[in-house]
């Protein structure tokens, strides 16, 4: 009987570790269901950064394109000023020219 007794009390304290293990475990799935949710958060959130990134590889190349393009603008700008420079002293050196023979023709 003393036996039968200690039987019961060991399976009864069995049963209660068994029920507190489970509850445990319960928790743990309730946790691990969190975590994943975190993780399918973080991967839409990187989704988004990797979009974000692809649009802002993007509006660098065009940047850097516009920039290429005002370069050689800038480049041919000046090219042409050094060209009208270069007229403006050919033709002050042809009206130089032009007086000295009006003075010229008035002295003769």
């Amino acid at each position: 009987s003393r036996d039968l007794e200690e039987i019961l009390l060991t399976s009864i304290a069995e049963v209660e570790k068994a029920k507190a293990s489970t509850a445990n475990l319960v928790v743990i799935e309730a946790d691990i269901k969190e975590v994943e949710g975190g993780c399918t958060g973080i991967l839409a959130a990187s989704n988004v950064i990797v979009s974000a990134i692809g649009q802002l590889k993007k509006g660098v190349e065009q940047i850097s394109g516009a920039a290429q393009m005002a370069d050689k603008a800038a480049t041919q700008a000046a090219s042409a000023a050094k060209q009208q420079s270069q007229g403006a002293e050919e033709l002050a050196a042809a009206i130089e020219e032009i007086a000295s023979l009006a003075d010229e023709l008035q002295s003769a």
